[in-house]
């Protein structure tokens, strides 16, 4: 098979053939009212020779006698011109219903038009993603494709985003989808910190797609199903994103165009919980201050602030205008300062430049890119740095012959803040900060050591416990910066090469690679595990080689059959490499470095993946109405069983334009067609899921930071208390979709309706074995789950005059998820978690639910029922008139949205657009353990009502002598006062979970954006004006959210882009984003 590779190879990059007589025609392409169209396409029929037209529409090529020609632009209707003898053409398009989603990159970066496709797609185009030039393009993807949900972490720059197609068709896997860029698949990984205690804390890191430059981007086409990317085989079992970047100019003319961008943005942080103001920091209303030795002071269910006075001693070294003492003990006093903890927060503020040349010739097109972005966080002190070089070249040597190249060089730095479980973390140090303590000593420079040391020459930390327990977030930011440097290059070379006019073969080899290096401190004095200061150094490297090799033959039989038959070979592979190295117990602060720390320990892991594959695909069209395709890809897997290794993925679709085989000319419905395809697919096995190996011992429960070996000076490394399973199989996932697209009233209204079903079988899980074998589970094929599901988009011109068109599009999607089995005796499988509250998979439930501690109710495990409150005791002792909390976990919510949707408007009136985006996600859960432990401490707005009477609604009930539940079905009258006992105790969040976990639906104004353009030519009323445009534009993002979730914005994820959602504990928040964009085209 080498030989016969090397053999085409060779071929391809030495022959020379004739390809008859040859000449060159001129035209313009334009629209119905004879307008120019920019940059159309321009293409010989059955071959992938072509041009694309220039600003004015022109455009030259070189075609054989008897050729026709294809053209196409996006929101057009493709047209098929016969050349015949003429030399010159004008061509005019007729505009599309469809708009954007007329033509559509497919697998393998095949351009195929979408009357033609039998599955469901949706582009999103290089405008609509740089509406805000966020940090991470994939956030400029929300709202705009329906079953595409998009979940950022944080507000925090650079942070993770989650990509979520559809449901969940893995118990163990990632779930999310493949991305392609450019025809080559492209690492989008999380590389977590070595110390995140399972996830739970740490910081929030970035997924690697946000290296790529929305600017690059000339538009993105979401795969959804795995009809549409059965051609990538295991990598695409839940769909693929496919970027495609920008070219130069046209082949066959001389242009040259340079662009300028630049983008401004102010983000400021866009929802926080409510806090008391009224009680000071202590216990029982007495005042407990930073310097008193009670662990207690870590509470705020002091005194009434209003009832508290300053000392006068401005010596003291945790607040200069005195210690707090009641009025009655100095009457002139100045009062009590209720602090605003918020104000820690600041105006982050974001700069990015873009430079772009891009021009042709007769044979030769080019762009180069430059960019640098420049954003700084909310949090004081975090950012994130982006410098990127991009270079797309493409060459003619002959009509038939020709090499495209794309390399893209990124250069990233980021300073992120600790979040989570983390007693390191800003936000628990924030939000536990009582209202009677300035955190930041009253100074207004977040830098001023003032604000977190305290100023006795000793460096100790100045926090409200004291000098630790929870670090002042001035402190952590200040003291225990965690940064990362990234150096990736990434880009492909692909040889198109045409033997014959029937005959087209291409090549095309690709890489991505990258180093990570993170750098985390601890100071000395911090809080926790790490206060004796430590060092932590981790490099990842991340390599990917892919290898596509295809030849497609085309041919049109008479005039209603044309037939295509492609046949390829792919070679993939990614390798992994990560090495952790920890340094304890820091000589001194001022040097952080890893030989600064008194004993080092190192480890390291490893992974590589190869996989080696052949696919196939038949297309057949029957006069522009019937369109069928089979694919199918033979694929063998390393992570698989040397003898069970290769798999066989097929896919079958078709689509029938009935509106066309009826010969129906009606004005109301112009364009119907249907659609239907099947799928199978599957996914392999992680590397290694074979084998028994060796990992670092740990020990953790999620709230601290457990105990990670290396610790200290000891080396620790088990062997994996899961059981390889060498008969393991490859997951698989079987599809079926059925789909129509209507258009209505000349094209003034386009609708897309699609039903899916996915029935995943073979799913890998962790089933629990006899601890008598040494192990606690072993890997075995034995899960299943399902989804099925709903999406619309709608696309309609309400209003439309001479100057004005008002453009609206709608879309909306439902996932239905359910858990099928997990494995032989298993009801439940955790993710990750706390102890006491997990994301789970549970059988006959969705995947990804809410499973923790809860309360006893009349109908057991039914959190709907009625409550059931202890009836035993007397008003005042313990329990009595309180809820009861159950023994056993519960089901306590969904993290998956019943709906999602958007509506989007897009206004023009001559030279000016206003779009406006909004967006909802509905009907689903989230834990709010923020909330919880504010609670617990009693700095959370629900318990500013402390020492009032409240009867819990329910039925009283008890446990009789012998533990078993009693409930007398009465309805509870016992009246309780709400104070420490039991905000500490049975309503607070580290006693029970189900009271927080919330309804966490939004609806939010995404995007807003308006904007003029200046045409040089009529601006300066000359042939040849300085500059072709500017447009300059007000942009908007997250500018309102409704929710009735209390905690910071519910868009947020503690476990960044891993598989478990739905998790707030102390998450940074999110931003709302202020902004103007200016472009310059010369």
């Amino acid at each position: 098979m080498k030989k016969a590779l090397l053999f085409l190879t060779t071929l391809l990059f030495s022959a020379v053939w004739a390809f008859g007589q040859q000449r060159t025609i001129t035209g313009k392409v334009v629209d119905q009212n004879g307008n120019p169209i920019p940059y159309a396409t321009v293409q010989i029929q059955g071959t992938n020779q072509g041009t694309t037209t220039d600003q004015q529409g022109n455009f030259s090529l070189e075609v054989p006698a008897g050729a026709t020609l294809r053209v196409s632009y996006v929101g057009y209707t493709p047209r098929l011109v016969a050349v015949g003898d003429q030399s010159q053409l004008t061509i005019q398009l007729a505009g599309s219903a469809t708009q954007l989603n007329e033509l559509v990159v497919t697998a393998l970066g095949i351009q195929r038009e979408k009357r033609a496709l039998g599955y469901s797609v949706q582009d999103v185009t290089s405008e609509q993603l740089t509406v805000n030039h966020p940090t991470n393009p994939l956030n400029e993807l929300s709202g705009k494709v329906s079953g595409l949900q998009i979940i950022s972490a944080s507000g925090t720059p650079g942070s993770a985003v989650r990509v979520q197609l559809r449901g969940a068709t893995s118990i163990l896997g990632d779930n999310q989808p493949l991305f392609v860029v450019d025809g080559i698949p492209v690492d989008n990984s999380e590389n977590r910190t070595a110390n995140d205690a399972g996830g739970t804390a740490g910081v929030g890191e970035a997924n690697r797609l946000l290296d790529l430059n929305p600017d690059d981007i000339e538009s993105i086409t979401v795969l959804k199903g795995p009809a549409a990317s059965a051609l990538y085989g295991s990598q695409a079992s839940n769909g693929a994103i496919i970027i495609t970047t920008k070219r130069g100019g046209p082949l066959g003319r001389k242009t040259f165009h340079v662009t300028y961008n630049l983008a401004f943005n102010d983000d400021q942080v866009n929802k926080l919980p409510d806090r008391q103001n009224k009680f000071a920091q202590g216990i029982f209303g007495t005042y407990l201050g930073p310097d008193n030795p009670s662990g207690l002071k870590a509470y705020s269910f002091g005194p009434l602030m209003d009832t508290m006075v300053y000392d006068g001693d401005h010596t003291y070294l945790w607040d200069s205008h005195g210690r707090l003492v009641p009025k009655s003990q100095n009457p002139n006093g100045q009062k009590a300062i209720v602090y605003d903890p918020y104000k820690f927060f600041q105006h982050g503020v974001g700069l990015v430049h873009n430079l772009a040349f891009s021009g042709s010739d007769r044979d030769i097109s080019y762009r180069v890119s430059l960019s640098h972005s420049d954003q700084s966080g909310v949090i004081p002190l975090s950012k994130f740095k982006k410098s990127s070089i991009s270079i797309n070249t493409d060459y003619r040597f002959t009509p038939q012959f020709s090499i495209s190249s794309a390399i893209n060089y990124v250069y990233d730095f980021a300073n992120r803040p600790q979040q989570g479980s983390n007693l390191n973390g800003v936000m628990l140090g924030l939000l536990r900060t009582p209202p009677s303590f300035d955190n930041s000593a009253g100074v207004t420079d977040p830098t001023d050591p003032r604000a977190y040391m305290l100023q006795d020459g000793s460096g100790r930390q100045r926090s409200y416990r004291g000098t630790g327990g929870y670090d002042n977030p001035y402190w952590t930011v200040n003291m225990n910066p965690f940064t990362d440097k990234t150096n990736r290059i990434f880009g492909n070379v692909s040889a198109n090469y045409m033997p014959f006019k029937w005959l087209t073969v291409t090549e095309r080899f690709g890489g991505d690679y990258y180093i990570e290096n993170q750098h985390q401190i601890y100071s000395k004095g911090s809080s926790g595990a790490n206060a004796a200061g430590a060092v932590f150094e981790d490099q990842v490297t991340s390599q990917i080689i892919n290898h596509d090799f295809f030849a497609t033959a085309h041919k049109q039989f008479g005039k209603d059959w044309d037939l295509s038959l492609m046949l390829g070979n792919n070679i993939f592979q990614n390798t992994y490499k990560r090495i952790h190295v920890q340094g304890t117990g820091l000589n001194f602060n001022q040097f952080q470095g890893i030989n600064n720390t008194q004993s080092q320990t190192l480890s390291l892991g490893s992974s590589e993946v190869r996989r080696y594959a052949f696919y196939s695909r038949f297309s057949g069209a029957y006069k522009d109405y019937v369109y069928l395709d089979l694919t199918g890809r033979l694929e063998t897997s390393s992570t698989l069983p040397i003898n069970n290794n290769t798999y066989f993925y097929p896919s079958a679709n078709l689509s029938f334009i009935f509106t066309q085989a009826l010969k129906m000319n009606s004005s109301v419905l112009s364009f119907g067609k249907i659609r239907a395809s099947f799928a199978q697919v599957g996914k392999d096995l992680d590397p290694y899921s074979l084998q028994t190996y060796w990992v670092r011992a740990s020990a953790g429960d999620g709230w601290t930071n457990g105990i990670v070996f290396p610790f200290g000076s000891l080396t620790g490394f088990q062997k994996s208390t899961v059981l390889g399973n060498s008969k393991l199989k490859a997951e698989k996932t079987s599809e079926y979709e059925l789909g129509t697209e209507l258009h209505f009233f000349g094209d003034r209204i386009y609708v897309d309706y699609t039903f899916y079903h996915y029935r995943s079988t073979n799913l890998l899980n962790q089933v629990s074995i006899a601890n008598s074998t040494g192990y606690g589970a072993v890997y075995l094929n034995a899960a299943d789950m399902e989804n099925y599901g709903h999406e619309v988009t709608l696309n309609l011109i309400p209003l439309k005059f001479k100057d004005f068109t008002w453009n609206l599009t709608v879309n909306w999607a439902t996932n239905q998820n359910k858990v099928l089995k997990l494995g032989p005796g298993i009801d439940r499988l955790d993710f990750n978690g706390f102890a006491g509250i997990f994301v789970s998979a549970l059988v006959g439930k969705p995947y990804g639910v809410i499973y923790g501690t809860g309360y006893v109710h009349q109908i057991p495990g039914d959190v709907k029922s009625p409550l059931v409150i202890y009836d035993q005791g007397t008003p005042g002792d313990g329990q009595y008139g309180l809820p009861i909390i159950s023994n056993d976990l519960e089901y306590l919510g969904n993290t998956n949205p019943k709906w999602t949707g958007s509506l989007g408007n897009t206004f023009t009136w001559k030279g000016i657009s206003l779009y406006v985006l909004f967006e909802a996600r509905q009907k689903y859960q989230m834990w709010n353990g923020t909330w919880g432990a504010m609670t617990n401490f009693g700095v959370s707005k629900n318990t500013e009502n402390r020492y009032t009477q409240y009867v819990f609604p329910g039925v009283t009930g008890h446990y009789d002598n012998n533990g078993n539940l009693v409930i007398d079905g009465k309805t509870n009258n016992i009246s309780v006062k709400l104070d420490e006992n039991y905000y500490t105790g049975v309503g607070s969040g580290f006693a029970v979970n189900e009271p927080f976990v919330q309804d966490a639906s939004w609806v939010r104004l995404r995007e807003i954006s308006i904007g003029y353009t200046f045409q040089g030519n009529k601006l300066f009323k000359q042939a040849h004006p300085p500059f072709e445009s500017i447009t300059v534009s007000l942009v908007g993002r997250n500018l309102w959210l409704h929710t009735k979730y209390t905690g910071v914005d519910p868009e947020t994820s503690l476990f960044g882009s891993q598989v478990a959602q739905g998790f707030d504990y102390f998450n940074n928040p999110g931003v709302k984003t202020y902004g103007f964009n200016l472009n310059f085209r010369f």
